[in-house]
């Protein structure tokens, strides 16, 4: 597998060429073959897709469903991106996967997101699954993922992200997104502030479209939410993912799941289930050590960071006089001087270092956000989990250390956390 994984690095991960013909002309050689697709779901949006997935993952499998998820990127391990049955892919079926893939011809000219897609294309298909639950990786009209006609779709909320490919406003960001819509399909679009071109673009393909705010909406209780379908409404409860934007995640799921194209039998138990036992790592992940609460999350836009800090504002659990510390680091296409001043009243100071690759935001660019918002931000040239252990000896039993900023940042602390006896709270 490391093997395997060494080689697919080597091939330029970083590359993005948005198009779905290299994908198309490949998986269709693979269905000649007698790779085969059962019923699909595909989910897309800017935040919450993670999440979502792991919501529809966990309550079809309480109703017996047999389920691939597909999600990007990983957290600690590759084969974090392909779930069978709620556990990480083996390493011997996805070998397998790539050895099939390598054979084929075209796979030269696939990039890395592309690659794992139909990877996990074929490991699902070998599995017999009953379902496949498909995140889309960016975007959503040209996204590898999009090369299946889904039975169902879900967009998740929008916002402001990869804004130098997808656009630069909501408007456009949204309309690359409602790329996996398609006519006749059961779909819902859960957002705060619907973007109307998403609406207007399921109307014009014939999508079966439920938007909130429109065809259905939700209302929330202190430990549970309702959902309003016309004049049906169910009632449900809060889900083990923490936050607001979770209720609204749980409540797009649900709308999905109780729309009446939906041909899968869900009952309500199953759904209670799946929503009071999904997880999903690095997401508002709460570590104790030595008397610190460590907070991991991998935030790494406005919007998400915005939920991260409603969040720790509403789980608070700072005593008198404690401090909490940043450990931030992000990439350079991200809003890093808006992150900063959003996250600036809550932390007493911030722990900065880059991040691996060519794409990491640079020191100076880090250090100069916090210090222009009036921050005391320590830079650490060895590395992000240096900074970590800089905030951990600088803190005190009952100080607080919050973990943000991109999936990387969290993927190299996260073991740090284990090695040192953290455990999950």
């Amino acid at each position: 597998m490391n093997c395997w994984l060494s080689w697919l690095e080597n091939r330029d991960p970083h590359r993005i060429e948005l198009g779905l013909e290299r994908v198309r002309c490949i998986w269709r050689s693979l269905v000649s073959q007698g790779y085969q697709v059962p019923f699909v779901i595909t989910v897309a949006g800017t935040n919450g897709k993670g999440s979502s997935v792991a919501l529809l993952e966990s309550i079809l499998r309480a109703e017996t469903y047999r389920v691939g998820a597909y999600t990007s990127p990983h957290v600690v391990s590759f084969t974090e991106r392909f779930r069978i049955d709620g556990l990480d892919i083996r390493p011997e079926p996805l070998v397998a996967a790539f050895e099939v893939l390598f054979n084929q011809p075209g796979s030269e000219t696939l990039t890395y997101f592309e690659w794992a897609t139909l990877a996990a294309f074929i490991a699902f298909s070998a599995a017999e699954l009953d379902v496949w639950i498909l995140e889309v990786g960016l975007g959503g009209r040209l996204d590898a993922v999009n090369v299946l006609d889904a039975n169902l779709a879900l967009i998740t909320a929008i916002g402001l992200d990869h804004q130098a490919i997808l656009g630069n406003d909501r408007v456009s960001i949204a309309r690359e997104k409602a790329g996996i819509l398609r006519a006749g399909q059961p779909a819902v679009y859960m957002d705060a502030q619907p973007e109307q071109t998403i609406a207007d673009t399921g109307r014009s393909v014939g999508a079966d479209l439920w938007v909130s705010g429109h065809e259905f909406s939700i209302q929330t209780q202190p430990e549970s939410w309702s959902l309003s379908v016309k004049s049906a409404v169910s009632h449900w409860p809060t889900p083990r993912l923490l936050g607001a934007h979770q209720v609204r995640n749980a409540a797009g799921v649900v709308a999905l799941l109780r729309h009446p194209g939906n041909p899968l039998h869900i009952s309500n138990e199953s759904i209670r289930q799946g929503l009071l036992t999904a997880s999903v790592i690095g997401r508002f992940e709460r570590w104790a050590l030595d008397g610190r609460l460590v907070t991991l999350d991998v935030a790494h836009n406005e919007d998400s960071l915005t939920a991260l800090l409603e969040n720790i504002s509403k789980n608070s659990m700072l005593c008198d006089g404690c401090k909490r510390y940043a450990v931030f680091s992000a990439l350079a296409d991200k809003p890093i001087e808006a992150m900063v001043a959003l996250g600036m009243p809550l932390f007493d100071a911030w722990f900065l270092a880059e991040l691996d690759g060519a794409r990491a935001a640079s020191g100076e660019r880090l250090r100069t956000a916090v210090v222009s918002m009036g921050g005391e931000g320590v830079f650490n040239e060895k590395g992000i989990v240096h900074a970590y252990n800089q905030a951990l000896a600088r803190s005190a039993a009952g100080d607080q250390i919050v973990i943000f900023g991109s999936f990387l940042t969290v993927s190299r602390i996260r073991p740090e956390l284990s090695r040192t006896g953290a455990r999950l709270v």
